[in-house]
């Protein structure tokens, strides 16, 4: 679990001591594991839904032991658990020219015990072999350049999803570093770790999540070359 609570020997016997939230963490091999198998129960769960379908792929399960996750002060009324969280850039070159990159920046409570979500995402294209690095957009404004959604998991996998129906988001990627931990690069496929710079309104009517100013958040950037 990310919050401990320990028994202060030198605070009295009955004295109970809260560590505070840390602000980050790396994700153990262990609370991989725990991603994977949340991930596929959620999918088994909630058959031919999409959305879902395509979080669990694209982020959960492309996520590797050493990857750092982030606590943002993120406002919203779906939990008062500290949320930390990752990217993943998808740079792709489209055979016979051009590019588009996704974002995905998805929050979560506690990797090893999976019940809240927060996801912020995007879609940019160029016409030229570079991929797009930056995105700013409006929510619902006719373009679904970005989007987001708000997730409570139940018992069994059952998901009540929360899509946002109004809000902005903004996403700017750093230069690429190190190569991936654990990842097998292929003549396709190259993985370097990568840092996204959020912001971040998600408005759902019943559910609110917001980051109203920018921070970055580690991850990876998947580079897909024809």
């Amino acid at each position: 679990m990310i919050g401990v609570a320990l028994l202060g020997a030198c605070e009295g016997p009955n004295t109970l001591i809260i560590e505070p939230p840390p602000d980050s963490f790396l994700i153990t091999a262990a609370q991989k594991k725990s991603l994977d198998s949340i991930g596929e129960v959620i999918k088994t769960a909630n058959p031919g839904n999409g959305t879902l379908e395509s979080l669990v792929d694209s982020t959960l399960q492309v996520l590797a032991a050493g990857v750092e996750a982030r606590r943002l002060n993120v406002t919203t009324n779906l939990t008062t658990k500290p949320l930390y969280f990752v990217s993943v850039h998808r740079a792709v070159r489209q055979p016979g020219g051009g590019s588009f990159s996704t974002w995905t920046v998805v929050g979560f409570d506690d990797p090893s015990h999976l019940t809240y979500l927060v996801e912020a995402a995007g879609f940019a294209q160029n016409q030229t072999a570079t991929a797009p690095t930056s995105l700013s957009a409006v929510i619902g404004d006719g373009t679904g350049s970005v989007n987001g959604n708000l997730l409570q998991v139940g018992n069994g996998g059952s998901v009540t999803m929360y899509p946002a129906t109004s809000g902005s988001a903004s996403f700017v990627s750093g230069a690429p570093g190190s190569v991936c931990p654990g990842f097998t690069a292929t003549p396709v496929v190259t993985c370097a770790l990568e840092t996204t710079t959020v912001r971040f309104t998600l408005n759902t009517g019943a559910r609110n999540a917001s980051q109203s100013t920018d921070n970055a958040v580690p991850g990876l950037r998947l580079f897909y070359t024809p």
